[in-house]
This record gives structure tokens, C-alpha cells and sequence, in this order.
């Protein structure tokens, strides 16, 4: 495959990011809410805002240097994705081992990986114990950005915590490549399985105001905040002025 083409799709990547919108299977997509369950007949609902990592701002603190003393035993690797059976395998264990729903496979999440028809340059992280695989993440290259696709880890290794690990990875290999950001997902406003996406730190984070088009830090923006804004700009409902009409 030539660099020309591999730099177009990273290009093409870089401006959907910065457009707020992110990969789903073989496709760039974006939401401001995502479904949690039913409520009676009706279908609920939580807000999402989308991040990203400003690597300007991105320094060490106490927690990263914990975390990288902690797993500093561990070797990694870097290279274009593949997806072995060791690493549908791993993933099995994984997927297993969370009270949350994902993917049912790796190759469910990246379903065009070398195919003619893929449209991103994947690159995937393994950490090793030895001779024995224990963590991987998969990762999609723009030119200057990069966006965080699939990160697990086998069950037994959490207390070192390889998922943050994973992260501060990702984001030694973005600095490598002199590129500004890192995106990590969303968070939701309502639950907290997605806030550690705000690692390594809250101040180098960023929050997509999808009215305004607009990146903004996210310490500036609460949850309480974000949900004000969700209601006010995005649905069009002003509660101040719904409780003027009702006094």
C-alpha cells in the first residue's frame, strides 16, 4: 500500500476527529446521547460530549508515574494491527471479566482490517509478561492526531491497571510522532463507566460542543454544565424559562 494512500486516509481522519466524529466498524459516525434501556415503553436515553487529549498540555503527574514504576517489568511492541487468535483470545477473557457489553470479537470492531475497502491506519499495541501476551490496544493514525479504537487486558493483571498503561502508550506514541491529539472516546453525563477517559488528567482534556463546533477544556465544563447544555442548545429546552411559565 503506498505512503500517498496511507496519508490521504490519515488526513481524512484528522478532519472527522476535529469534526467530532469517531470509527464505528468501517465507518466515521457521531451522537449526543446513547441508549441505557427501557423505561416502561419508552427507550432511556444519556447524554454524551466527546474528548480529546490536548498533548500541549499533557504532563506526568503522581498517577502516570505510578502507573509506568508499576509496569515497568512489561515489554511492548508497536506495530501496523493485526488480529491473531492470541488476541481474539485475550479479548475472550477479557469480555468476560466486565459487567459491560463490547464488541463480540476484535475482528467485530475492526471488521475491515487489510481489506481494499479500509479507510484507516491501524496500529496495535501488545504488552508482554515475558513470552506471555496480557495486554493490547488498537489505535487508528491520522497525520496529526490519533484515536483510541480497543483496549484490553487479561483479568489477572488489573491491579496494574494496563488499561491506563495502554493509554499513556498511546499517548508516548502520538508525542513520538509530534501529533497534537489524542481522542479517546466520550463520557457520558449521567454514568461513570466512561469517565476514566479523562486520563491522564483533566486539564489536558478537551470537550466537543458539537452547536458551537467548538473544542473546549473540559474543566471548564462540569457535568452539570455539559448537561445544561445538552438540554439548552443541542434539544432546545431552557428549564429557567419553563419555570417562569409555570410560576
Amino acid at each position: 500500500m503506498s505512503e500517498d494512500f496511507n496519508s490521504n486516509k490519515r488526513i481524512a481522519l484528522d478532519f472527522g476527529l476535529g469534526m467530532g466524529y469517531f470509527r464505528m466498524g468501517k465507518d466515521m459516525f457521531t451522537t449526543n446521547q446513547v441508549y441505557i434501556g427501557n423505561y416502561g415503553n419508552s427507550g432511556q436515553y444519556d447524554p454524551v460530549f466527546w474528548l480529546r487529549l490536548n498533548l500541549k498540555n499533557a504532563k506526568e503527574t503522581a498517577c502516570t508515574k505510578r502507573i509506568r514504576k508499576k509496569c515497568s517489568g512489561f515489554t511492548f511492541k508497536i506495530e501496523p494491527a493485526e488480529i491473531t487468535n492470541e488476541i481474539e483470545s485475550l479479548y475472550s477473557h477479557y469480555l468476560a471479566s466486565v459487567n459491560f457489553d463490547g464488541y463480540p470479537s476484535c475482528k467485530d470492531c475492526i471488521p475491515s482490517l487489510h481489506e481494499p475497502e479500509d479507510v484507516f491506519d491501524t496500529y496495535t499495541i501488545k504488552i508482554f509478561d515475558q513470552d506471555q501476551l496480557i495486554g493490547v490496544g488498537f489505535f487508528d493514525r491520522g497525520e496529526k492526531s490519533l484515536m483510541s479504537v480497543l483496549h484490553f487486558y487479561h483479568p489477572t493483571y488489573k491491579r496494574y491497571s494496563l488499561g491506563k498503561y495502554l493509554m499513556l502508550l498511546t499517548m508516548d506514541f502520538a508525542k513520538d510522532a509530534n501529533m497534537d491529539f489524542v481522542y479517546p472516546g466520550y463520557i457520558t453525563i449521567n454514568g461513570t463507566k466512561m469517565d476514566y477517559k479523562v486520563f491522564p488528567q483533566v486539564e489536558a482534556m478537551e470537550v466537543y460542543l458539537s452547536k458551537d463546533n467548538n473544542w473546549a477544556p473540559l474543566e471548564n465544563y462540569p457535568k452539570s454544565e455539559l448537561d445544561i447544555y445538552f438540554f439548552k442548545q443541542l434539544l432546545g429546552i431552557d428549564f429557567d424559562n419553563l419555570e417562569e411559565a409555570f410560576n
